[in-house]
């Protein structure tokens, strides 16, 4: 059974310590279909969806080690490779995810293939583990068609036959063929932060040979300082584990059925997307940001007026305070939307998959937008539920469990936040500036 039909991955899901992944295999012509060793770090996307490079970094491998290898291919007839590879698939090349019969079906977007042709194509399936591998597998192919392309002008250009000369193109014809055939095992991690990626890395290879942090660093284009980044990491781990958190056990990417258009529970790349976003004026700047020092946050350029709730607290270093506000505020959340039977509409049934909008990514997102302009108005630095249930209180009449006025899509999200917004802030008809009923009667226009 094949494990890539077409723009398919077949895998199985695997969960250790409440982590998640995909194993699958494939051989090495098929691996090479949607991978390749390259020296770019990709650490996220913009908001067209285009790859953000790390321009500083590049991550180099050792010149004798793929030689080693690429001879070991060659030369050695029983040649194997019994570890896993670890890649990283990132969300925003997934088409569509299933889940049936304990395998998961992931639908990768085709400029995933498309683009891993070209000579300098964005390579969106990235290596966390096995760029040495990947890359010696490379080099031995690239030597074996060399060879035979040598022994065919040799053969042909030859006016006498050459029973040797034939024997060893047809030996190496044989090889490439038994190289492309070779079958590896993969191992999948979906949606994960550049960070994560480096910490599987380190966990990967402390087991074996001891790798420095800095080294660690330095391959995944991070630094060893504070930043946004990390911070954001932080705080997700500390709501994923809280047991009265809104957020336990709750940011992590789940199997089952999962397409743009009806998202899983929230992931943890999303999550800390949407949190480096309130502390960096955006995604190129937060790049820079990985390198400032906290105090160097204080500082605005001068045509910067985007406000950011959570740049004084990173900046100060109060990230305990970027956690309350998320703890608190989504368990505000969490206590004032219910159902006729009272039960909360924030938490997931036993099936793992959303219900209503605010179980979803476009309702978290549209959450976290009526926060910051809640944010803009408070005058604190001590939080609780009795800060934000002022607010939600004035929304306690929004069925948000009806999913025909908010599906799960980018119209939903736009009308679930101005629902909640004319509810909490009422409409003023005298300014010109609020359009937001205006918005809202096209959105929802038939």
């Amino acid at each position: 059974m094949s494990n890539l039909i077409e723009n398919k991955i077949l895998g199985f899901p695997i969960i250790q310590n409440q982590q998640d992944f995909v194993i699958a295999k494939f051989n090495i012509k098929q691996i090479f279909s949607f991978t390749k060793y390259t020296t770019r770090i990709l650490n996220s996307f913009d908001d067209e969806g285009n790859p953000i490079y790390n321009e500083e970094i590049q991550r180099e491998i050792e010149p004798s080690r793929v030689k080693k290898i690429a001879d070991f291919l060659i030369e050695d007839p029983e040649a194997t490779f019994p570890t896993n590879l670890v890649l990283h698939i990132p969300k925003e090349v997934i088409i569509a995810q299933k889940e049936h019969n304990n395998f998961v079906e992931i639908f990768l977007d085709k400029k995933v293939f498309e683009e891993v042709k070209k000579e300098k194509g964005d390579i969106y399936i990235t290596i966390i583990d096995g760029q040495h591998r990947i890359k010696g597998i490379e080099v031995a192919l690239e030597r074996i068609e060399k060879e035979i392309e040598t022994l065919s002008k040799t053969i042909r250009s030859s006016t006498s036959s050459s029973v040797d000369l034939t024997k060893k193109l047809n030996d190496r014809v044989q090889r490439l063929k038994d190289l492309e055939n070779i079958e590896l095992v993969v191992s999948f991690f979906i949606d994960k932060t550049i960070e994560y990626q480096a910490m599987i890395f380190s966990t990967i290879n402390r087991t074996q040979k001891r790798v420095s942090q800095s080294l660690v660093y330095d391959l995944f284009g991070l630094t060893t300082n504070d930043s946004p980044h990390k911070t954001a990491i932080q705080v997700i781990i500390s709501l994923n584990g809280h047991p009265n958190s809104p957020f336990f056990k709750r940011v992590k990417f789940y199997g089952g059925d999962y397409s743009l258009e009806n998202s899983p529970p929230l992931s943890q790349a999303t999550m800390a997307k949407s949190i480096v976003n309130l502390i960096s004026e955006n995604l190129r700047e937060s790049e820079r940001d990985r390198y400032r020092s906290r105090k160097e946050l204080l500082k605005r350029s001068s045509g910067s007026n985007k406000f950011l709730p959570f740049r004084k607290y990173y900046a100060k270093d109060k990230d305990n305070i970027i956690s309350d506000i998320l703890f608190y505020w989504f368990n505000t959340v969490r206590n004032t939307f219910k159902d006729d039977n009272g039960n909360s509409l924030w938490d997931i049934g036993n099936s793992g998959k959303p219900t209503n909008i605010i179980q979803t990514t476009v309702g978290y997102e549209s959450l976290l937008k009526i926060l910051v302009e809640v944010l803009n108005e408070i005058n604190t630095d001590i939080f609780s539920t009795l800060v934000f249930e002022p607010y939600l209180n004035k929304c306690k009449n929004l069925r948000l469990n009806d999913t025909i006025r908010y599906p799960f899509n980018n119209k939903g999200k736009k009308i679930l936040y101005l629902d909640i917004s004319l509810a909490i802030w009422e409409y003023n008809s005298n300014d010109v500036n609020d359009n937001r009923m205006k918005e809202l009667k096209e959105i929802t226009a038939p």
